[in-house]
């Protein structure tokens, strides 16, 4: 039994070389691009934990952090020494200062860089092992950061606390560690920082001679202007605070993975119709049903495994060469592209994807080599092939699918706030719905062209064409629903965008009235203020500017162990400005809405409890932004630097005279400064890379929807091959062959365009307004991109014309003497 499952697998191997490279390539795509994401994701999540704790070892338990999460604190003296006598020896208490330096590499690109200071003098935490006679070094680069900066030479100008400070190679111990970080020792830190002292965190590690961590000890004891939080707990938040991005990258790489198993399916479709002799035989010679069954399911287990494998390599391949990028405005794109490490379950999970995939897409084809019988032998057509493979009608079948579609439609749009799960559900039922549908309406769609063609003087090669389209409909059903998932995916995805994009143009044109703003570059994408304070105070006595507005972001703003963003600027004069604002996502999401109070624990005044006076539509935060006017923001904490300041100009002063006063008041500090259509562009750049992943979600559903459509054809001419020649050898020019290929292919692409288009109408609302309003608590804009639709007229017959080309090549070169050569 064993010498004939391996001699099913290796023969089809050996003979179908070309079908078994489609089917995992096929495969391989999907799984590479599910992998990707997912590691991708986990990147992204661990550059978030890793920025948040100071690049830690494994050993760490947790810390205390002040609690204004603003500017580092100047504990009392007596604090560290409270802390380790209240902990036993076997943990160790460390504080911690951590700031942002900033280097720029030959390219002129500037890295936001986590530097980080410890006690290195007592504690070491990294497992190095300094000789006696070797000099400590000044500074510890992570191995990741100087391959990023690429540098040639020395002396490093680094960019920290506003100084600039030379580094030479000398001064530098590289340790093998992921992301981009410099280390140093927490007294050097301090001075160069001008904070004597002072401390952002104080860190309890557990010291690598004992296996026993314990992680509910410091939560029973309390100091006042410090909260302690866990390992788990930060990891905890950094997974809340990322994972509707992780959820919509899963969801849209799995919809991919899913187009692919259809065209696997197709494959499989042709599989059995070339070796259903073979089951006939086996069956006639004392073969079983079962091992018809199970011999058509190892073959897919076997597929499934190589194609998950090449999947899986190609996803890493991906994911390492950041091709796929994840992207959150909690997140630094250069960090993520620093790790190369990555869960070893998601290579499982793509493994495990594949192999279940397969077997789920030879399912039905495997119940068809079970069933078929010996006489089949003396067919020429399987009539299995044609036929429903559900004991239903056709007319039952075509009312369930439009109750799984207006179902999926209603589930899908139900709002429940981080609930995602309704939307989930009713993209499932709309694209069951729809892959039904799509096999009962080919007859149909057959029929009725031929009614409305009926008294015109068409070609035999178009009614031939779309006639074997129709004796197939089963199969050519996978291939327009594999056309219309594609369609689909890139449409809605496309929608989703659009509507990002018009809902933040709107946004930018209603929040942001001023005629300039100036910003530091440097800083810009950490997102750390950089604009110092006085040149505010300094603006605000230019008699030329009617306005100047301070403008400042805390992203990281810690509220009920989770994150928001602050947002902080003037108020109208409409409006208490002793009292805040809520963003209305803040409101769906977290239930905290006008009329609610919020307590804030500020770096001034302590605990400070805050009445929430409006929400507003804020287009900023995906997990809620928080108001707060500029006079009761420093009131409560300590400001020396704002993200922006900015400035509207006087009317009826001379506009190049304001100009040239802010071209040189940027010069002077260090700044850039851009008008409204810049700054519009910088926010839809970062929206753009956000969402650079759905454009590759998008080529793949393209590219596997092509070769499923190049796989049909390619087995149609297989399988029609005595057919074909038959034709050749009747008189049938070639002309007329490549246009009988041509409407085949034509009708699909058409069939399974139009499908997706439908499909997507109904599949974007629930994205839009369903999963996306739940994940985020954003009202978008909805934008379908018609502008597309209006080009496919002229698109989808050239497209079509192009891919006949490839299965003609075959039946131009095709001997009728070989193919009618019967044995």
């Amino acid at each position: 039994m064993i010498h004939l499952y391996f001699h099913f697998i290796f023969s089809y191997f050996k003979s179908h070389l070309g079908k078994v490279f489609l089917n995992l390539l096929s495969v391989s795509l999907g799984i590479a691009l599910f992998v990707s994401t997912q590691i991708n994701g986990w990147k992204a999540e661990k550059s978030l934990i890793d920025q948040t704790i100071g690049f830690n070892s494994r050993n760490f338990i947790g810390r205390y952090v002040f609690t204004s999460n603003l500017t580092p604190n100047k504990p009392e003296k007596t604090i560290l020494k409270k802390i380790n006598d209240s902990l036993p020896n076997t943990v160790i208490v460390e504080p911690e200062l951590q700031t942002k330096g900033y280097f720029k590499n030959e390219e002129n690109q500037i890295f936001s860089i986590p530097t980080i200071g410890k006690d290195l003098i007592t504690q070491f935490n990294f497992n190095l092992q300094i000789k006696n006679n070797d000099q400590f070094p000044k500074y510890i680069f992570s191995k990741a950061l100087l391959s990023k900066l690429n540098t040639n030479g020395f002396p490093l100008l680094f960019h920290l606390c506003n100084k600039q400070i030379s580094i030479n190679r000398s001064d530098i111990l590289e340790i093998s560690k992921d992301g981009l970080f410099v280390l140093m020792d927490i007294e050097r830190l301090q001075n160069i920082c001008n904070l004597k002292d002072n401390f952002t965190s104080i860190n309890l590690i557990q010291s690598q001679n004992h296996s026993t961590i314990l992680y509910d000890l410091p939560k029973t004891m309390t100091l006042e202007n410090w909260y302690y939080e866990s390992n788990e707990e930060i990891k905890e938040r950094a997974g809340i605070a990322l994972g509707s991005l992780k959820i919509n990258l899963t969801i849209i790489s799995l919809v991919s993975v899913l187009i692919s198993f259809f065209m696997v399916s197709n494959i499989y479709t042709g599989l059995f119709i070339s070796r259903k002799i073979e089951f006939g035989i086996l069956l006639s010679i004392g073969g079983t049903k079962l091992n018809n069954f199970f011999l058509f399911l190892i073959l897919s287990v076997f597929m499934g495994f190589i194609g998950g494998s090449i999947g899986v390599y190609l996803g890493v391949t991906i994911s390492n060469q950041n091709l796929v990028k994840t992207v959150s405005t909690l997140t630094d794109t250069m960090q993520i592209e620093s790790y190369n490490d990555y869960p070893i379950e998601i290579i499982l999970y793509g493994i495990s994807l594949s192999i279940f995939g397969s077997i789920v897409s030879a399912l039905f084809n495997a119940i068809k080599a079970y069933n078929i019988l010996p006489i089949e032998l003396l067919r020429d057509r399987d009539q299995l092939t044609t036929n429903f493979p559900f004991i239903l009608s056709k007319h039952a079948i075509l009312v369930i699918s439009l109750f799984l579609i207006l179902l999926g439609f209603f589930i899908g749009n139900i709002k429940i706030e981080k609930q995602i799960l309704p939307g989930l559900a009713g993209v499932g039922f709309v694209i069951f719905g729809f892959v039904t549908l799509n096999y009962i309406l080919i007859p149909y769609i057959i029929n009725g062209i031929e009614k409305l063609t009926k008294n015109i003087n068409l070609s035999p090669s178009f009614y031939m064409g779309i006639k074997e389209v129709g004796m197939e409909s089963w199969k050519n059903g996978l291939i327009v629903s594999t056309i219309m998932l594609s369609t689909s995916l890139v449409f809605t995805l496309s929608t989703l965008t659009s509507s990002y994009q018009t809902s933040l143009k709107h946004w930018i044109a209603d929040e942001n009235k001023s005629d300039f703003s100036l910003i530091n570059e440097e800083k810009l994408n950490s997102g750390e203020p950089g604009v110092p304070i006085d040149l505010f105070e300094t603006l605000k006595s230019k008699t030329i500017f009617l306005d100047v507005e301070p403008f400042y972001i805390n992203p990281k703003l810690t509220l009920n162990g989770k994150f928001f963003t602050l947002h902080v600027l003037n108020f109208p004069e409409s409006l208490d400005k002793n009292r805040i604002l809520v963003s209305k996502n803040l409101c769906f999401l977290e239930k905290i809405c006008k009329g609610d109070s919020i307590t804030l624990t500020t770096e001034k005044k302590g605990p400070v409890t805050l009445e929430i006076q409006e929400e507003k539509e804020h287009f900023f935060s995906e997990r809620g932004t928080i108001l707060m006017d500029f006079q009761l923001f420093k009131q409560l904490y300590t400001i020396e630097f704002l993200n922006s300041i900015r400035l509207t100009l006087k009317k009826d002063k001379n506009y190049h005279d304001g100009y040239h006063l802010i071209h040189n008041i940027s010069k002077e500090y260090g700044l850039i400064h851009l008008d409204q259509i810049k700054l519009g562009e910088l926010y839809l750049q970062g929206m753009d890379q956000v969402f650079s992943v759905l454009d590759t979600l998008k080529i793949t559903a393209i590219a596997i929807s092509v070769l499923s459509l190049i796989t049909s054809i390619f087995y149609y001419v297989k399988e029609k091959s005595r057919i074909l020649a038959g034709l050749k050898a009747i008189g049938m020019s070639l002309s007329q062959l490549y246009f009988l290929l041509f409407y085949q292919i034509l009708f699909l692409v058409t069939t399974g365009i139009t499908s997706g288009i439908v499909n997507s109408l109904i599949l974007s609302p629930i994205v839009v307004y369903g999963i996306n309003r739940n994940a985020f608590g954003w009202d978008l804009a909805f934008t379908f991109p018609v502008h597309f639709v209006a080009k496919l007229p002229i698109i989808i017959p050239i497209f079509s014309a192009f891919i006949t080309i490839i299965p003609f090549y075959f039946v131009s070169r095709m001997k009728i003497s070989k193919e009618l050569n019967y044995e």
